[in-house]
């Protein structure tokens, strides 16, 4: 299911540990130090704001299914994520710090009950 911002920061207010996913799409043209380079801020930037990093899967370089900001091909990462009593300021903060990351091309997340009902990709 996905989540609109605001009902995001609406469910993250409840202060209850929630688990989420993560989908990270990044430019498929990047050589691999920089993608490997951009997981780390990403991480650190999760961290900054109370996220707790549960699993991480790379699922490589994906075709789109429509060009997204010119780009016909996206380079995938999975995160399982739970959020401990986390506040919507910081929602907010790690969202504009994902941003400003240039070589990201899109970031969904999504609400899931258990983390064994998330999909794998092979």
């Amino acid at each position: 299911m996905v989540y609109s911002l605001t009902r995001l920061v609406k469910l993250f207010m409840k202060g209850k540990d929630r688990k989420y996913e993560m989908l990270l799409i990044l430019k498929s043209s990047l050589p691999e130090n920089v993608r490997s380079g951009i997981q780390s801020k990403v991480e650190k930037i999760m961290e900054d704001t109370g996220m707790s990093l549960a699993k991480r899967d790379v699922w490589g370089k994906k075709y789109l299914s429509y060009p997204v900001k010119k780009h016909k091909e996206g380079y995938f990462v999975f995160y399982n994520l739970i959020y401990q009593n986390f506040s919507g300021d910081d929602f907010e903060k790690a969202m504009k710090a994902f941003g400003i990351i240039p070589e990201i091309l899109r970031i969904g997340f999504f609400n899931v009950n258990n983390f064994s009902e998330v999909p794998t990709v092979s």
